[in-house]
C-alpha cells in the first residue's frame, strides 16, 4: 500500500505539474490574444480618431466658406442699402429743390399780384408791401411745415428700405 500511495501521489503531482504547465500555456495563450485584441482596438481607436479629425477639419473648411459667403451677402446687402438710401436721399433733396423753385416762383407772382392790386386799388404801396411781407412769413411758415413733411418721409423712406431689404 506504501508503494501505492506513493506512485499515487506522484502521478496526482506529475498531473498537477502537466495541469500547472497547461495552464501557463493557456496564461500565455490569453495574454497574446489580450495583446492582438489591444492591437487591433489601438488600430481601429487610431483609424476612428484619424477619420474623426478629418471631419472636424472638412466642417471646419466648410464653416469657413460658410462664413465668408455670409459675409460676402452682408457686405452686398449694405451696398444695395447705402445705394437705395443715398439715392432716395438724392431724390429727397431735389424735390426739396424743386419745391423751393416753386414757392419762390409762387412768391414773385403774389408779390406782382400784391404789387397790381395796390395800384388798382390806389393803396398805399407801403401797406401793400406790410401785407406781402406778411404773407411771405405766412409761406415761409408753410414752407418749413412742407419741409418738415418732407423730412419726415424722407425718415420713412429711409426705414422702408431698411425693412425691405
Amino acid at each position: 500500500m506504501g508503494l501505492a500511495l506513493e506512485l499515487a501521489m506522484e502521478k496526482a503531482k506529475d498531473e498537477q505539474e502537466e495541469w500547472g504547465k497547461q495552464l501557463e500555456l493557456d496564461m500565455e495563450k490569453l495574454k497574446d490574444e489580450e495583446e492582438e485584441l489591444a492591437e487591433q482596438l489601438g488600430l481601429d481607436f487610431e483609424l476612428a480618431m484619424e477619420k474623426a479629425k478629418d471631419e472636424q477639419e472638412e466642417w471646419g473648411k466648410q464653416l469657413e466658406l460658410d462664413m465668408e459667403k455670409l459675409k460676402d451677402k452682408e457686405e452686398d446687402l449694405a451696398k444695395r442699402m447705402g445705394l437705395a438710401l443715398e439715392l432716395a436721399m438724392e431724390k429727397a433733396k431735389d424735390e426739396q429743390e424743386e419745391w423751393g423753385k416753386q414757392l419762390e416762383l409762387e412768391m414773385d407772382k403774389l408779390k406782382d399780384e400784391e404789387e397790381e392790386l395796390a395800384e388798382q386799388l390806389g393803396l398805399d404801396f407801403e401797406l401793400a408791401m406790410e401785407k406781402a411781407k406778411d404773407e411771405q412769413e405766412e409761406w415761409g411758415k408753410q414752407l418749413e411745415l412742407d419741409m418738415e413733411k418732407l423730412k419726415d418721409k424722407e425718415e420713412e423712406l429711409a426705414e422702408q428700405l431698411g425693412l425691405d431689404l
